[in-house]
């Protein structure tokens, strides 16, 4: 990759990409990125040697022909309002709470404009990238970092951007798990190993799942009368994953979609 990489926004996010591009097999050249996060800024360029600081947003743009924006949605208007673009830039947005439409109004000329939503693991070249639309560009940087999925529609995009909603619990259910596990007296070291380990393992086992038919998962687990069995009636009956469901929905409205239940109270 010979073209330098603008990032402008240094929060996790950028951080996460950055460090996974920088320590990929073919890192980019040059990565230029915002001064607004001096702190996050200065530990990148500290760190890599591909990263440059520049001195304001509009040198990130006048520099750069690939730009990731990655601001706050409530600030992405006004931070890019005075910002001057080229019409033959590619702008990749990270900024979830704005569409394709606005955001390709808030950088005119551009008409290369994709959304993208990275998760603080491919930091370590892990996890799904989600793409809307589809772009070989982009797809050829988050290759590196881990696994670009293209949606058809942006509808599609902003209902998967919804399960990302799920990350703070799924951290609070191994959090919860090693807490009890702890009380019981277990050391809380192993625990805390022991419950993530777990569940990354069951994760991997998930990815080769033909057609993603998780269900064979849960009966092949749940062996009856078995342990497994016994949790996941209790789980059901006190309406733990409706629980989760309802979470989705109201993240979905959020977001501006209908979520499936509304869909079905329609019908």
């Amino acid at each position: 990759m010979s073209e330098q990489l603008g990032f402008i926004g240094t929060g996790n996010i950028t951080t996460a990409v950055v460090e996974g591009l920088c320590t990929a097999d073919f890192p980019p050249a040059t990565i230029v990125v915002s001064p607004r996060n001096a702190l996050k800024a200065s530990k990148l360029s500290q760190r890599f040697s591909q990263v440059r600081i520049a001195a304001s947003n509009q040198e990130v743009i006048d520099t750069c022909d690939t730009i990731f924006l990655a601001t706050l949605p409530q600030i992405a208007t006004s931070t890019l309002a005075d910002l001057q673009f080229r019409q033959n830039q590619t702008i990749i947005s990270l900024v979830a709470a704005i569409s394709l439409g606005e955001m390709r109004k808030l950088v005119e000329p551009v008409q290369n404009v994709i959304r993208a939503i990275p998760l603080p693991p491919v930091a370590q070249h892990l996890g799904p990238i989600l793409l809307y639309p589809e772009n070989q560009k982009a797809i050829s940087i988050f290759n590196k970092v881990g696994r670009p999925l293209t949606v058809a529609t942006e509808q599609q995009f902003n209902l998967l951007t919804t399960v990302t909603a799920l990350i703070g619990p799924f951290y609070a259910l191994i959090d919860e798990t090693t807490r009890w596990a702890t009380a019981a007296g277990v050391d809380q070291p192993i625990a805390a190993s022991y419950t993530a380990a777990m569940f990354h393992a069951l994760s991997v086992l998930a990815l080769d799942v033909p057609d993603g038919k998780f269900s064979t998962l849960v009966t092949e687990a749940s062996s009856p009368g078995g342990l497994n069995e016994q949790a996941l009636e209790v789980v059901r009956k006190h309406g733990g994953y409706d629980a989760f469901k309802k979470a989705l929905d109201a993240i979905a409205i959020r977001m501006g979609e209908v979520p499936p239940s509304a869909q079905s109270g329609n019908r």
